[in-house]
């Protein structure tokens, strides 16, 4: 019997493999510098502020049947602890991890110490093996998903992007795939790394060659450039709302996940990812080849 072609966490499903289910996406929430969150001490926000955008996002993803989850990040350890309480009661797993290091670490520790299980989760993300107290702590609370985020230059292309997390060039002489499955993580999506627009194609094309090769989850988040571009109030033309739309609605195509970054662009990026899908649709019903 085959394997089904997604990750499940709880109701949430994540393609791999293939395209055929409709994105995951992804909202970060208590990143550095949201504006409903304390300048001078992160661990101080608006409850109230943050509870809207949550259900705004929860609200869009029924209304356009797309998948979604919450990104919870943070930038010190005790504002991860605040922020997880904050989330665990007021919603379920499962959620992404992110936030630095430190941050992500504390966050594993609170997690396992209320009884939320490391397979309702997914850690986000790792780029290397390099280091030991981040493969000690992975190994130690048994977290069952990550992000592997590849790193480069804007130029990489997908053959240098595959053998990035193919190729045996961690420590031990392994590929950091191998390394990760080693300490149990069975659960492996894969962010090819966008920095700027050319960037994005190669990603694109990495989305395809490891969905067929290694049947994973692949990813990016492809809005991460956009403010390289000049500010909607200095020139309405380059608003970064309508930049966003169109580059959501290329990824989409090859994406099984999409981190479309801070949660207030709900609107536009689940609405946009609704009309590629439509778009998307249509194309193949037609049997037309846009797209190899």
């Amino acid at each position: 019997m085959s394997e089904p072609k997604f990750y499940s966490y709880g109701d949430i499903r994540v393609g791999r493999g293939d395209f055929e289910l409709p994105p995951l996406l992804i909202g970060t929430l208590f990143y550095q510098g949201q504006s409903f969150v304390n300048r001078k001490n992160s661990e101080i926000f608006d409850e109230r502020k943050a509870l809207k955008r949550i259900n705004t996002q929860l609200s869009l993803s029924k209304q356009y049947k797309i998948p979604n989850l919450i990104e919870i990040s943070a930038t010190t350890p005790k504002a991860m602890v605040k922020y997880l309480e904050f989330y665990l009661g007021n919603f379920d797993p499962p959620f992404i991890l992110g936030g630095n290091f430190e941050s992500r670490v504390a966050g594993i520790e609170y997690l396992s110490e209320h009884g939320v299980k490391p397979d309702q989760y997914i850690y986000n993300t790792i780029s290397n093996l390099k280091n030991k107290q981040e493969l000690e702590i992975l190994q130690k609370y048994k977290i069952q998903s990550t992000v592997v985020l590849i790193l480069g230059s804007e130029n990489m292309t997908s053959t240098q992007r595959y053998e990035y997390i193919t190729g045996k060039n961690q420590p031990n002489n392994v590929s950091i795939l191998d390394g990760l499955k080693s300490l149990g993580i069975e659960k492996i999506w894969i962010d090819g790394g966008v920095i700027n627009l050319e960037s994005l194609t190669h990603v694109l094309e990495t989305q395809q060659l490891v969905s067929t090769a290694l049947q994973l989850p692949v990813g990016t988040a492809p809005n991460l450039f956009l403010f390289q571009y000049s500010s909607p109030r200095l020139n309405i033309k380059f608003h970064t709302r309508y930049r966003r739309a169109s580059i959501m609605f290329i990824a989409i195509w090859y994406s099984n996940f999409i981190f479309y970054g801070a949660i207030e662009d709900a609107e536009e990026s689940f609405s946009s990812a609704y009309q590629s899908l439509e778009f998307k649709k249509i194309v193949r019903c037609r049997n037309m080849k846009f797209f190899t």
